[in-house]
């Protein structure tokens, strides 16, 4: 089968690339034709605008250009392959694939998850994100009451701000400038900390109406915001890297790290594994993730600022990094 899918050949370029899919698909393997998928805000616009912290190293993560973005797609199952037990002809799922016509993964390695009916096509690829910021719950898990602050309302910052909620921190502040995130961020039952207009440490405290928070979830990639998050937290309490920091970080570590005695956590989605050798992988904290939104308990309304065509899926990405003020989930229908 012949599909075309996104890709960057550049920074800041967009094009179309037709690619084969096997047919039949590899043992392991699922073909999905494409519903719609989501475009990542965070490393995804990092690498197709040049800024992303691996463009600075000798020896960045993974290969940066040219690339292949899109890791939140949801389709309707195509094919499986004769190992594939679990899954459908017909079935609609949630895949860790690239933006295209037809997604393709292997289920050993990349998530295919079905879709819970009550969740629309339109808000699934959103679980993605949300299986991101479960990281943090699962890393610095909070006790009954715990004052938490998150550090950036963005997709990830907001579903992360909602996760502690349900894991029973009391208040969770969400900190931002962005007056329709911070709206957002107040729906979701999470108290908005304004710093449009003042300094963030000075918005936090006075949304938090206290001097500081038991754990402080940094979810901006802003190195200039790790001090900030680190002042914040308590003595012994946690800072926790959410967003993939995007440059150098110059610090006092002796007062704000060694002499508060905190603990530093980093928190990339891999520090999960996929599917095994832990109570919390990342395949069982997506699959929650569907599930909560199915029962309302997981909020998306005005997550999803833009529904793009598929004839429009190359200025998707111009979208987020010209104007991030207005919009926020930008989707792409197939």
């Amino acid at each position: 089968m012949r599909a075309r899918r996104l890709y960057f050949p550049a920074v800041n370029r967009t094009a179309w690339e037709e690619f084969e899919i096997p047919s039949p698909p590899e043992p392991h393997g699922v073909v999905a034709r494409a519903i719609c998928s989501l475009v990542s805000p965070g490393t995804e616009l990092a690498i197709y605008s040049g800024t992303h912290i691996g463009y600075s190293l000798p020896e960045p993560p993974f290969p940066l250009m040219p690339h292949r973005p899109g890791y939140a797609l949801v389709g309707e199952v195509a094919a499986v392959g004769s190992a594939v037990q679990d899954l459908a002809e017909g079935e609609r799922v949630l895949i860790e694939a690239g933006h295209g016509t037809l997604a393709v993964a292997d289920t050993r390695t990349h998530a295919v998850v079905p879709v819970p009916a009550a969740v629309p096509s339109s808000r699934a690829p959103l679980a993605r994100l949300a299986g991101i910021a479960f990281t943090a719950l699962r890393l610095a898990p909070p006790q009954l009451g715990d004052r938490v602050v998150v550090l950036g309302l963005g997709l990830v910052g907001l579903f992360a701000g909602q996760l502690f909620r349900l894991g029973g921190a009391r208040p969770v502040v969400g900190m931002d400038r962005l007056a329709a995130r911070l709206k957002l961020a107040e729906a979701y039952g999470i108290v908005p900390a304004d710093a449009s207009n003042e300094e963030p440490a000075a918005a936090v405290r006075r949304a938090l109406a206290a001097p500081c928070a038991d754990i402080v979830v940094e979810a901006t990639g802003s190195p200039a915001v790790l001090p900030i998050a680190l002042d914040l937290a308590r003595h012994g309490g946690s800072v926790v890297l959410l967003g993939s920091t995007r440059g150098t970080v110059v610090l006092d570590a002796y007062s704000l790290l060694h002499r508060k005695a905190i603990r530093l956590i980093g928190a990339h989605e891999s520090a999960l594994p996929f599917q095994a050798d832990h109570p919390w992988p990342r395949l069982r904290n997506l699959t929650l993730a569907l599930d909560l939104m199915a029962s309302g308990d997981l909020v998306t309304d005005g997550m999803i600022t833009d529904e793009l065509s598929a004839e429009r899926a190359l200025g998707a990405h111009d979208l987020l990094r010209d104007n991030p003020e207005a919009h926020l989930g930008v989707l792409i229908r197939w």
